[in-house]
């Protein structure tokens, strides 16, 4: 958390309140979070700057600035962005404050997992790697069943595990992989090689559909997730296995099951999925 309709949704809210400003002053509170590069020159280089835009990419939120340069923010497990009036002192868990024309927008992060860049146009930190090996993303029109065979071609691993490698699914969580290998009636725990194209053509729809309706109900709130003023998503109202381990399928009444694969809880209904 979040994943990419979280990540969507925050984009979305924080374009129209934010396009346009400028930075008028920078406050660390917490210097670990700034990632690339040092927080003296991050505030240095970005106090003055115009917002020029507000865009993602997969689990990444993307501030456009002046000068070619632009704000990443990785949120991790549990950071969030809020835009409040100036006149109001940052929230417990903020980390960052970024002081606008009108407004601050806060980087809040309850456990100091996410981490804030600094990049230019062509700047390539090798901190930041992952962002520059990402797969497509399961709403992208490249996002094909043939994309997804191609990837998963000759792999013996979990297919839970592979939903959730950046290179292959860019965005895709623990929460949104679940639900789409339930409406896939994929087993988490199958081998990818042993998976048959019918399926993979099933899983790619229900890759693409879950993902389009997650951004469509704002996210989902289940953890430390909320909106840029603070209210929830939408998406836990209409989820079939994540979260639901002992609970009846909402099928076939069977059990949700719990498995621990990769170190990541995985939930799916033992009868529907095969």
């Amino acid at each position: 958390m979040p994943e990419l309709p979280e990540v969507e949704t925050i984009t979305r809210e924080l374009r129209p309140k934010i396009r346009g400003r400028m930075i008028t002053d920078c406050v660390i509170i917490r210097q670990d979070v700034i990632a690339h590069p040092k927080p003296a020159q991050f505030c240095k280089a970005i106090v003055g700057e115009k917002i020029i835009n507000v865009s993602r990419k997969a689990k990444y939120l993307i501030l456009e600035l002046g000068n070619k340069k632009r704000l990443v923010f990785h949120l991790r497990l549990s950071g969030t962005i809020a835009v409040i009036p100036l006149d109001l002192e940052p929230q417990k868990f903020s980390r960052l404050v970024l002081v606008l024309n009108d407004c601050q927008l806060l980087f809040n992060e309850p456990r100091v997992l996410g981490r804030v860049y600094l990049i230019s146009s062509k700047e390539r930190p090798p901190i930041l790697k992952g962002f520059y090996k990402l797969g497509c993303e399961p709403i992208s029109d490249d996002f094909t069943t043939d994309y997804l065979k191609a990837r998963l071609k000759n792999r013996k691993a979990r297919i839970k595990s592979l939903l959730l490698d950046q290179n292959i699914c860019a965005g895709m969580g623990n929460i949104y992989s679940d639900e789409a290998l339930f409406r896939a009636g994929i087993r988490p725990l199958r081998r990818a090689n042993r998976i048959t194209n019918k399926e993979l053509e099933k899983l790619t729809k229900a890759l693409r559909d879950v993902i389009a309706e997650g951004i469509s109900n704002f996210g989902t709130s289940v953890s430390d997730y909320t909106r840029t003023d603070g209210k929830n998503g939408n998406f836990q109202n209409f989820l079939c296995v994540y979260g639901r381990e002992g609970e009846p399928c909402k099928k076939c009444g069977t059990k949700i099951a719990l498995k621990k694969i990769g170190n990541r809880g995985t939930r799916y209904c033992p009868k529907c999925q095969h």
